[in-house]
């Protein structure tokens, strides 16, 4: 195996890995907390050099705050970061969507059915909010990977629906659950017709229904409101 390529690929698997374990965190802290480099390095069982790379990276995404000879600061989503993630995520999703359906197979179309089968039944996805939740992220990574573009993957991975609404646990928060389904299925049905522009058109419209139902139960964005304000 050629090492320059080897080096890549275990500095990306770092990075991930850093990501999505600070991710976690990040889905319970509602205050700042430090991050100390030689931690998250024994945790995740890798050398110090690609968890230093990979917080200098994830500084740009905001997700943490490097302080010289202190660590890093992981900090808590807010509400503004809530906000502008949805206002991005709208135009991500469309494109996603459209590229899924140009892309997809009938598998695929299988393949999404599949994830809200357990949902079918009335009222199953309000009862079963967690299970619904992770449904959720699971559609919506999978229209990421059927868009084919390793670019929305990645930025995906890193401004990420894990630390958004899935801590926030959305859905259920704003009873969204029968709307939240009937739309997937919808945005589905148009990826089986090959309705790239309906497609396009039902992922924008569910981001924005989500936004909307957001703004009217919190009110305006408040970065100082924490998620134990919530």
């Amino acid at each position: 195996m050629n090492t320059k390529n080897a080096s890549k690929s275990t500095s990306a698997d770092v990075f991930e890995a850093v990501s999505a374990h600070l991710n976690e965190m990040r889905s319970a802290i509602t205050e700042p907390i430090r991050v100390r480099e030689e931690d998250l390095a024994n945790q995740l069982g890798v050398s110090r050099t690609p968890v230093r790379q990979a917080l200098i990276r994830l500084e740009s995404t905001g997700m943490i705050s490097l302080r010289p000879g202190r660590g890093a600061l992981l900090e808590p989503v807010s509400d503004r970061d809530y906000i502008e993630w949805l206002q991005l995520r709208e135009q991500l999703e469309g494109f996603a969507a459209r590229e899924a359906t140009l892309n997809a197979s009938q598998r695929d179309v299988m393949g999404l059915r599949a994830i809200f089968a357990p949902f079918a039944q009335p009222h199953i996805a309000e009862s079963k909010a967690a299970e619904y939740a992770q449904a959720n992220v699971a559609f919506h990574a999978q229209i990421m990977r059927l868009a084919n573009n390793s670019l929305l993957e990645r930025v995906w991975a890193s401004f990420g629906h894990t630390q958004t609404s899935y801590r926030r646990k959305t859905i259920s928060r704003l009873h969204r659950s029968a709307d939240s389904l009937r739309e997937h299925l919808e945005i589905i049905d148009a990826i089986e017709q090959r309705d790239a522009d309906l497609a396009e058109s039902l992922a924008r419209a569910h981001v924005r229904a989500l936004h909307v139902a957001f703004e009217q139960a919190d009110g305006q964005p408040d970065a100082s409101i924490s998620f134990s304000q919530k």
